[in-house]
């Protein structure tokens, strides 16, 4: 499968052994895709948990593909093996900027131009 950035996966997770998937959002693709059949992505979480500073707010979480009230988690970032991954929505709108501009303050990136 072919991802690109802004895309909403779902990951399974081991839990005392037994796969749980959670969602994660695409950050990176492109090259490390072709090349390594990697992405990057950061975790999405419920809103129900306690807020981190870094979480964005995804307004629409029916285009994400999630079921409840949910946040990206800046602070949370994860190479993954994409053949792993499953697609079920995308970021859409302003929350993108969002969450392209903390992730490069949080890697001492701030001011650098966001990739397209």
């Amino acid at each position: 499968m072919v991802f690109k950035r802004w895309d909403v996966v779902k990951l399974p997770f081991a839990v005392e052994g037994t796969p749980e998937y959670r969602p994660a959002l695409v950050i990176v693709a492109g090259d490390m895709l072709r090349q390594h059949g990697l992405l990057w992505v950061l975790m999405i979480t419920s809103q129900r948990n306690k807020g981190w500073p870094g979480d964005v707010e995804i307004d629409d979480t029916i285009g994400a593909g999630l079921g409840v009230p949910s946040v990206v988690r800046t602070a949370k970032i994860m190479t993954v093996e994409a053949g792993k991954a499953e697609l079920i929505g995308s970021l859409l709108g302003g929350q993108r900027k969002e969450v392209g501009e903390r992730v490069f303050a949080a890697m001492g990136l701030a001011g650098a131009p966001l990739p397209a």
